[in-house]
């Protein structure tokens, strides 16, 4: 984990990076950067560090329920159903696969199934879903073709779920949300065991 901060924060990227610009200086040309779709996190780090984005994997289909509902689609017919599910497939990637060539057979298969998809959309009139899968594209398989760890930001929305919840519960202090959160992230990410 290459910085956090915790508590009320009403500021830039630019401004949060200010601590961490150094240390995300040291992954030198293999800085991976997860992310939701939002690009703005881009703006604090312009120019300072070269970043290979991996769009999260996981929030492709659940972000999907969104545009697909701007699109008039109902939730759970058909057209739905099968939108989501297939994106759920062309998501899901198997961990521990080492063989350059099935690694690549793999991205082409997700790769070409996508397609389908976005054209079906395209077919279907599905505007706002056809522009979000066009936008994600490119990112959505960076990690897996340089065979860097990592394709969701999962472990960490994970953490901070269960931190926040026990802050809330148990009143703890910043200091300690911050120590515990760091220590857990380092376990996840740098295989840190105390």
């Amino acid at each position: 984990m290459a910085g956090l901060d915790i508590g009320s924060y009403n500021g830039s990227w630019d401004n949060l990076f200010k601590k961490s610009i150094e240390v995300f200086k040291a992954f030198r040309k293999r800085f991976l950067l997860i992310t939701d779709g939002d690009t703005t996190i881009l703006e604090g780090l312009k120019g300072k560090v070269k970043v290979i984005i991996q769009r999260c994997l996981w929030h492709i289909p659940y972000q999907a329920k969104y545009v697909l509902w701007q699109d008039k689609i109902k939730h759970k017919s058909a057209e739905w159903l099968y939108v989501i599910s297939e994106l759920m497939e062309i998501c899901a990637v198997r961990s521990f696969v080492d063989c350059k060539k099935t690694i690549e057979a793999m991205i082409d298969s997700k790769k070409k199934r996508l397609e389908e998809v976005i054209a079906h959309c395209r077919r279907k009139g599905y505007s706002h879903t056809v522009a979000y899968l066009e936008n994600a594209r490119p990112d959505m398989f960076t990690a897996i073709e340089k065979r860097l760890n990592g394709r969701t930001t999962s472990r960490v929305e994970r953490v901070m779920r269960t931190v926040n919840m026990r802050a809330n519960v148990s009143k703890w202090s910043e200091a300690g949300v911050l120590n515990v959160t760091k220590i857990r992230l380092a376990y996840y990410y740098n295989g840190f065991d105390a």
